[in-house]
């Protein structure tokens, strides 16, 4: 017999507006530290990408390509294998350094979220403190995806269940910083059983905030790349991507914070726990 859960049962509106409360007045902490968390996962990706010739060869690919489509009879899209090779081991280096950072810095946020639930203090550079729990964090990132990787593999549906079947992993590894990553997986099936699908209606319920962010991103977007090439100036991949993942960190992290509070609330009611001892 595992430890008391609880099956959730009340409406998923309550668990939205325990959230809103726990944000009130600290707000700005969350959207700072949600800043920092985006930034510090996409931009050294990005960064490498750029390094190891990755959106040079993706600039070329679009171009050939858009070329074949304007003239399909006067151009071919032929693909250079050294370059597309190249490209391949850029493309795993990019997901080297997502796996060597997104492990601890998702701990570091989750660790956030959990202490504004809980009314306790915490700061934005809080997003840091995973790298103080490095390997474990690292690990359980690298497993979870592989998890959920090897279920994805079947079909898209066992891959968004299994995403759900782990979605507490990093929240019981910031309650308990010496647990195994295995052990982790585990407890997070364990109390997900029966809750999976509550739990995917729950972010069901914020598909509409995400539309109002992906509109007011694409238009921000699209009014930077716009004023910078009417300098005169040609924008390549890399600058594309770059201020794109820029704004859509600052754009998305009021939602973000909500989502991931909401997330905390989620877990205090599945693990029988009061989120204010």
């Amino acid at each position: 017999m595992g430890p008391q859960k609880r099956i959730i049962r009340e409406p998923l509106s309550q668990i939205r507006e325990a959230a809103r409360l726990a944000m009130k007045g600290r707000m700005n902490l969350l959207v700072i530290s949600c800043i920092l968390y985006s930034i510090c996962v996409t931009i050294p990706a990005v960064l490498v990408g750029q390094i190891s010739g990755f959106w040079r060869y993706a600039e070329m690919v679009m171009t050939d390509y858009a070329n074949m489509l304007a003239d399909p009879f006067g151009n071919s899209f032929d693909i250079d294998t050294q370059a597309y090779a190249s490209s391949m081991a850029s493309s795993g280096l990019v997901l080297l350094v997502m796996l060597l950072v997104s492990g601890p810095l998702e701990l570091g946020i989750s660790t956030i979220w959990l202490r504004v639930r809980r009314g306790k203090e915490a700061l934005a550079d809080m997003v840091f403190s995973g790298f103080g729990n490095y390997l474990l964090s690292m690990l359980l990132y690298l497993l979870r995806s592989i998890f959920i990787m090897l279920w994805s593999m079947l079909l898209l549906i066992p891959g968004i269940i299994a995403s759900y079947r782990y979605n507490l992993a990093f929240f019981l590894l910031a309650d308990n910083p010496d647990m195994p990553p295995h052990t982790a997986l585990t407890y997070s099936k364990y109390y997900m059983q029966g809750n999976k699908g509550n739990r995917f209606i729950l972010d069901l319920t914020f598909l509409g905030w995400y539309a109002i962010c992906y509109l007011v991103h694409y238009l921000l977007n699209s009014a930077v790349i716009n004023i910078y090439m009417s300098s005169g100036n040609d924008m390549s991949f890399f600058v594309q991507y770059l201020i794109s993942s820029i704004l859509s960190s600052i754009v998305f992290a009021p939602l973000v914070a909500y989502r991931g509070v909401a997330s905390v609330e989620y877990y205090h009611r599945v693990i029988c726990r009061n989120p204010r001892p």
